[in-house]
């Protein structure tokens, strides 16, 4: 029995054994070519310390120098702009209402028409102030006649008196007779004015040119004095209505005291039209709750294009600063704040801190930091770092053309 189990325990490691044995010799080759791939990427070891040797990157020693862009930086009067929120207004909208009472009896025009001033809109019964101018013609000529007569009167009077036929106070009576007459005359002079201005009343008539909304009143309807009518809306010329900062107001006073046209481009919410102005009116009090003050721009020959009320995006030139420009793309923002990298007559780069002190378009005025004549660099600017070789592929900067240009060719590393 032990020898039984004696032999089964050796057969069992002597298995054991072969498995591990070949195992080993099958996974050999596997494990001996891993080892090698990971040799051939180690870190080389410098000789003689047994230190790993530095690698080279970027525009380090060995290493060619960065392809840049660049422009040169140029001395502008940049202008100053606003960019803000306001609404289109018409310069007279106005309701309009008749002045007496009478019974509609002709409507002229439709609803929403286009009318010029003094075209007849509604019509009211005048049949009783003609009847009364009527009277009043009647009344005028009767006291003419009148009038005429006692002139002829007191003409032969005083003819009279000169023969001495008749007495002074025949002449007397006979001048007051005229004076009467004429004051009567002109009593009916001032009536007949009156009468006429009732009669012209029944006609009501456009104030001026607009376009009409949807009229109030319908033939056969009683209008009292005030009844309105129909709106009236002038659509040309419009005003264009916006809001300022105060803090802006000392340069909008500078340019209108100048003589300077402020500008203004309109653009309708959701549009991409845009119309141009001139400001015509400054508000000279300032709202506190809001910090604001009105400006006002006239727009000419924007009918149907632009309605009362409509909201827009105004943008406004209110005056000017000198300043260093350069593209917008040349400046990168930091913690500390904005750069831009300038190249030197080396080739050498330099980051240099800058004030920003406003942007138009795709360019930024600088108040401090880099010279006008500085190239600054517009391609390539991620790759660089202070101090670093480069070379500056820009036409002008190849042909010392001074002055900003745009680059021909994109950076690339090396």
């Amino acid at each position: 029995m032990k020898r039984t189990l004696g032999i089964i325990l050796a057969a069992t490691a002597a298995a054991g054994l072969y498995w591990r044995d070949g195992l080993v010799a099958v996974t050999t080759p596997y494990v001996s070519s891993a080892f090698a791939a990971v040799s051939a990427t180690a870190t080389p070891v410098a000789p003689g310390n047994g230190k790993a040797a530095p690698a080279t990157s970027g525009n380090r020693r060995g290493a060619a120098p960065t392809r840049v862009a660049t422009v040169a930086a140029t001395a502008e009067d940049m202008p100053i702009e606003r960019r803000t929120i306001g609404a289109i207004a018409s310069p007279a909208n106005l309701t309009v209402t008749t002045e007496t009472s009478g019974l509609v009896t002709d409507i002229l025009v439709a609803d929403g028409a286009d009318v010029k001033a003094g075209d007849v809109l509604v019509r009211l019964d005048s049949r009783i102030a003609e009847a009364t101018v009527e009277k009043d013609r009647a009344a005028l000529a009767r006291d003419q006649a009148t009038l005429d007569h006692a002139r002829e009167t007191a003409a032969r009077q005083q003819k009279l008196l000169s023969n001495e036929a008749v007495s002074q106070q025949s002449l007397e009576d006979a001048d007051a007779a005229v004076k009467t007459a004429e004051a009567t005359v002109a009593v009916d002079q001032a009536s007949l004015k009156s009468d006429l201005v009732t009669l012209d009343q029944k006609t009501i008539r456009a104030p001026f040119d607009g376009r009409l909304g949807a009229v109030g009143v319908v033939e056969g309807s009683l209008v009292q004095p005030g009844t309105a009518i129909v709106r009236l809306t002038r659509l040309d010329p419009l005003y264009a209505s916006f809001a300022l900062s105060e803090s802006d107001a000392a340069l909008v006073r500078s340019a209108r005291a100048a003589g300077k046209p402020i500008e203004v481009s309109v653009t309708p919410l959701g549009a991409t039209d845009a119309f141009t102005g001139t400001v015509d009116f400054v508000d000279d009090a300032v709202d506190a709750a809001s910090g604001t003050f009105l400006a006002r721009a006239t727009l000419h020959g924007v009918a149907d294009r632009l309605v009362p009320g409509q909201s827009i995006a105004v943008e406004a030139a209110i005056g000017s600063m000198p300043v260093v420009a350069v593209p917008t793309v040349a400046l990168q923002a930091t913690q500390q704040g904005s750069i831009v990298y300038v190249v030197g007559a080396d080739g050498t780069v330099a980051a240099k801190p800058v004030t920003v002190a406003l942007s138009v378009g795709d360019r930024s005025g600088l108040s401090s930091g880099i010279n006008a004549g500085d190239r600054v660099v517009v391609e390539g600017q991620v790759r660089l770092a202070d101090g670093m070789k480069v070379i500056d592929t820009s036409a002008d900067a190849a042909n010392g053309k001074p002055g900003a240009g745009k680059p021909t060719s994109t950076a690339e590393a090396q």
